[in-house]
């Protein structure tokens, strides 16, 4: 079975699912965006850019070009307008990503280093699942975050966006 399909309905779920999240984070004041909650990254903010810190530190390891955050707390964007302008054109860069990479590389192997400098290697195809399964993650961990703003929290389940792609 090519692979590339299924990764390529991943990244379509991505941008989907991030979009909606952020539709609703919109309605934060700049106060309770910043507000630390006890997250894992504290706050709104400090999840939503650590999503991104992850996806430009796996995607520079994949496409062996593009900015490269230094740690992955780093607050790439501070005021909602800018993050979510980023989380958007983020989204579009690794659905390009998955659309140019070709067949071939799905079965190869990803050799990268870490932030601290070690050297691994994983199964390209895995790579990529840990990419969108870390983003689910957090999408989570953001999700709950606005629901204890009292904010009607939007359906991100991926069967939804099936269904939904499928109208």
């Amino acid at each position: 079975m090519d692979p590339k399909p299924h990764f390529l309905t991943l990244a379509r779920y991505n941008r989907w699912a991030n979009g909606r999240l952020y539709e609703v984070a919109a309605q934060l004041s700049d106060a309770q965006f910043r507000e630390d909650r006890g997250a894992f990254f504290g706050s709104v903010r400090g999840t939503l850019n650590h999503i991104l810190v992850a996806d430009r530190v796996w995607l520079e390891r994949i496409e062996g070009t593009g900015p490269r955050p230094s740690a992955l707390d780093e607050i790439l964007c501070d005021g909602f307008a800018d993050l979510r302008a980023a989380r958007a054109a983020e989204d579009e860069r690794i659905l390009r990503a998955v659309t140019e990479t070709p067949a071939e590389r799905f079965e190869s192997v990803l050799a990268y280093r870490s932030m601290a400098g070690t050297a691994y290697e994983l199964p390209f195809a895995q790579v990529l699942t840990h990419v969108f399964n870390h983003q689910t993650h957090h999408r989570g961990q953001a999700h709950t975050l606005l629901g204890q703003f009292g904010l009607a929290t939007p359906v991100i389940d991926f069967v939804y966006f099936l269904l939904e792609e499928r109208a």
